[in-house]
C-alpha cells in the first residue's frame, strides 16, 4: 500500500510540474473557433524599489494566444494608466505592463521569466501599456503581462485572459475588466 501511494505521489506532482500554464480556452462557438489562451501561473512576490525610493511588488504571467484560422488575428489590448483594485485586496492598487520583449517557452523556468525587470519599470512605470499584434493563420504568439502593486496581496495572485464574443477580458482574482478586441483580418 506504501508504495502504491508514493507511486500515485510521484505521478501527480509531475503531471502538475509538466503543465505550464493556469488555465486554457479553446473556443468553438461560431464567433472566436480557432481560437485558444493559455494562461500562466505567476512569478511572483519580488520587489521593485523606483528611482525616488518608493517599494512595490510585482508578478510576472505570461499568456499564449493561437490562430487555428484561416484569416489573420489582430490583436489589440489597452491597459489603463490608472490603477485597479481587486474586491479581495481592497487596500492593493494594481498597474498592469506589457514589457514588448517576446516570451518564448524556453523562457519559463527562468527567473522572472527572463525579464529585467528594474530597467522595464524604471522606463515605464507611470506610462500607459498597450499591445497591438497580428496573429497569422496556424501561429501563436505568446506575450507577459505584469501586475505591479503598491504593496503584496494575503494569497495568491491568479490572472489571465480570456474572450466574451469579441473582447478580451482580464481577470485578475476575483475581478474581471474588457480590456481590447481580437478582430479577424481578411
Amino acid at each position: 500500500m506504501k508504495h502504491l501511494i508514493a507511486i500515485a505521489l510521484f505521478l501527480f506532482s509531475f503531471s502538475v510540474m509538466g503543465q505550464k500554464f493556469h488555465t486554457e480556452f479553446k473556443y468553438t462557438d461560431s464567433i472566436n473557433k480557432g481560437i485558444s489562451i493559455q494562461n500562466s501561473y505567476p512569478k511572483a512576490g519580488q520587489k521593485y524599489t523606483d528611482p525616488n525610493g518608493k517599494e512595490y511588488r510585482y508578478v510576472i504571467f505570461w499568456t499564449c494566444i493561437t490562430n487555428e484560422t484561416n484569416s489573420d488575428l489582430e490583436i489589440t489590448i489597452n491597459f489603463p494608466i490608472d490603477s485597479i483594485t481587486v474586491p479581495s485586496s481592497p487596500d492593493v492598487n494594481f498597474n498592469l505592463y506589457f514589457p514588448m520583449q517576446e516570451m518564448t517557452i524556453e523562457k519559463e523556468p527562468l527567473f522572472n521569466y527572463g525579464l529585467d525587470l528594474k530597467s522595464f519599470f524604471d522606463e515605464n512605470i507611470d506610462k500607459s501599456s498597450e499591445l497591438v499584434k497580428t496573429i497569422s493563420p496556424n501561429e501563436s504568439h505568446l506575450f507577459y503581462v505584469i501586475a505591479l502593486s503598491n504593496k503584496g496581496v494575503n494569497g495568491v495572485v491568479r490572472a489571465g485572459f480570456e474572450l466574451k464574443k469579441r473582447d478580451l477580458i482580464y481577470k485578475i482574482n476575483d475581478y474581471e475588466f474588457t480590456c481590447g478586441k481580437i478582430t479577424n483580418k481578411k
